[in-house]
């Protein structure tokens, strides 16, 4: 039984994901070649332009995954009693975690056919890194204030911040590697995401 309703719970988050992130972040992709120069590129032009622009896709991946909580007419909807809540928060950040991945290697494929030379498999970790802590920083806020808007301006604002050589260096992973306060970052933010989901929405979920 447990086995069905994961499955069950699987598949259900699995179509809310790709209807409020995968859609958003392909569009983002889509148009990332029209507004940045994606061909021909050495390997410190591709950190940037993964860095700068396919890291944006975190945005949409992560920051609305607990958007129908927030909404008290779906609360019905969406209750999974089989499960603790902090399951579905897990279940749904992986699900997007795979997303993410497989979009930031398709671009890369798409990078690598337009005569850019980069190390692929090294900044794909890297630029999912970047994406996952943007993404983190936002759901993080937006639990936080259980309002999905806010998620989004925070991420946003934090993502301008990193702009900032002088405060953001620590962060451009792809061009410097994945640094300890980055990885400290992801963990914390992912830990008290899983916490205070748990914590505001469990007893309604």
């Amino acid at each position: 039984m447990e086995t069905r309703n994961l499955l069950t719970i699987t598949g259900s988050n699995l179509r809310l994901n790709i209807k409020q992130t995968l859609f958003p972040a392909v569009l983002h992709l889509l148009v990332i070649p029209w507004i940045y120069g994606t061909s021909n590129l050495d390997s410190a032009k591709s950190a940037e332009c993964l860095e700068r622009m396919v890291a944006l896709v975190g945005l949409p991946m992560f920051v609305p995954l607990l958007k129908p909580e927030q909404d008290s007419g779906m609360n019905a909807m969406i209750a999974m009693r089989p499960f603790p809540y902090r399951v579905i928060v897990i279940l749904r950040m992986v699900l997007s975690l795979i997303g993410a991945a497989a979009l930031i290697f398709a671009f890369e494929g798409y990078m690598c056919m337009s005569r850019c030379r980069f190390p692929v498999c090294a900044y794909a970790v890297r630029t999912l890194a970047s994406a996952m802590t943007l993404g983190f920083v936002g759901l993080l806020a937006s639990v936080v204030s259980r309002n999905t808007a806010v998620g989004f301006l925070v991420s946003f604002c934090w993502y301008c911040a990193l702009q900032i050589e002088s405060l953001g260096a620590a962060f451009h992973c792809v061009s410097n590697g994945i640094g300890v306060q980055q990885a400290l970052v992801l963990m914390g933010s992912g830990a008290a995401i899983t916490f205070l989901a748990q914590l505001h929405f469990g007893k309604t979920a």
